[in-house]
């Protein structure tokens, strides 16, 4: 079982509570990725349901972090190879000073009522993940606003975006639109609501043949990318850029020059992060021999 969960609430502490949880987490057996800062909780980790259900209950008590926004996931394995608990600035890279438990945000609409608004005419339906996420798959109509990291929707907001007009906006779990949401209210937009739960909670509540949703979900973890169903598909993405690429080797290496420029997404890669590439490569591939599996994505600690 897999439970992605994020709370905005205060922190203190932050080095005590990553040793605290840390332990916890260890002592539960749980895996995964877990980030704090002192705005809060974000979290993705694989367990049994009854390790899961305990954790929950250590946070609350331990912690005060008992309004947990939760996905669980069923999961034939758990995407994760070990457990990484770390301190960052905000829990969702966006502007410290937004603080969704402290201010207006959007709101929470659940899966059911989603489908009547988001086909509204004069709803504005945006997505707030990168433009590598959105590529993978979206609801139908979606702006897609092409960035590369969540710190620069706020300038696209405001380039495209009309206050006077309704916003429906969706993230993979939710806690990007609470910041999104939180700035597009300072910013004198009347009316924002977010998908409840975000993209994973949809897919569960929502049946395939009644769904508005086009394509697979990118999930920050080993399977790359999910089906209606939240099964693992195929979807392959570059060991460089992370970006979903077709036509790559088996290792997923992107075409770089002597150089280190990749042909694909023109960056040009240094031969230290080239070997770093390499190394992750043959480590995964040492983890396949072992019949484990190696962390993906969620290494990069955006969970969102």
């Amino acid at each position: 079982m897999l439970l992605s969960a994020y709370q905005f609430v205060d922190l203190d502490r932050l080095a005590l509570k990553q040793a605290d949880l840390r332990a916890q987490a260890k002592r539960l057996g749980l895996i995964g990725t877990v980030v704090i800062a002192r705005e809060g909780i974000n979290f993705s980790l694989g367990g049994s349901r009854p390790q899961l259900d305990d954790w929950q209950a250590y946070l609350a008590q331990a912690h005060g972090i008992d309004q947990l926004v939760t996905n669980f996931q069923p999961v034939e394995a758990v995407p994760f190879l070990r457990l990484r608990v770390r301190i960052r600035p905000e829990i969702i890279t966006f502007d410290p000073d937004i603080q969704p438990h402290h201010a207006g945000t959007a709101e929470h609409v659940e899966p059911p009522r989603w489908h009547a608004l988001i086909q509204d005419p004069n709803v504005q339906l945006v997505d707030t993940r990168n433009d590598n996420e959105c590529q993978v798959g979206s609801f139908a109509g979606a702006q897609n606003p092409h960035i590369e990291k969540f710190s620069e929707f706020a300038e696209w907001a405001t380039r495209h975006l009309d206050p006077t007009r309704p916003v429906a906006m969706f993230c993979t779990g939710g806690v990007r639109c609470e910041k999104a949401g939180t700035h597009l209210k300072s910013h004198g937009f009347g009316e924002v609501y977010q998908l409840k739960g975000g993209i994973l909670n949809y897919l569960q509540q929502i049946d395939q043949d009644q769904s508005l949703w086009d394509g697979e979900c990118f999930v920050f973890d080993d399977r790359i990318a999910v089906d209606h169903a939240l099964k693992p598909t195929d979807q392959g993405i570059c060991a460089g850029c992370r970006n979903p690429v077709e036509g790559l080797d088996a290792h997923h290496l992107p075409p770089w020059d002597e150089t280190g420029q990749c042909s694909i997404c023109q960056q040009r890669f240094s031969q230290d992060k080239i070997a770093g590439i390499k190394e992750r490569i043959r480590q995964m591939a040492l983890a396949r021999e072992r019949g484990a599996k190696h962390l993906g994505p969620q290494g990069q600690d955006q969970n969102g």
